[in-house]
């Protein structure tokens, strides 16, 4: 039972670290979510967030400009991690259930 419980205590400090990993890497990510709105025949993205009670409107620039492109990655690359971030919390709350308030 001993090795059970250690392989339980390598995999929660495992999840812990990749939680706080993936943490840090979306706090480092543009937030919001992406907008086209057009003037005048041209398009341009703005980043839609919400500040409090405000909604704030980041613009970004042209829709087909190379800053745009790199932040709708960003944006995507975000959301993969806040996906990936969800699922290790649920595995982190397995394991503790698991180990029973052992650690």
């Amino acid at each position: 039972m001993a090795v059970i419980f250690h392989v339980l205590k390598e995999e929660f400090e495992r999840l812990q670290e990749t939680e706080s990993a993936y943490s840090k890497a979306i706090a480092d990510m543009p937030r919001g979510t992406p907008r086209v709105q057009q003037r005048r025949n041209k398009k341009y993205l703005y980043l839609q967030y919400r500040d409090g009670e405000r909604v704030v409107h980041d613009y970004i620039g042209p829709q087909e400009s190379e800053k745009a492109k790199e932040v709708l990655e960003k944006i995507k690359q975000r959301r993969r991690y806040e996906k990936l971030l969800k699922e290790t919390k649920s595995a982190l709350k397995e394991v503790r259930k698991a180990l029973r308030g052992k650690i």
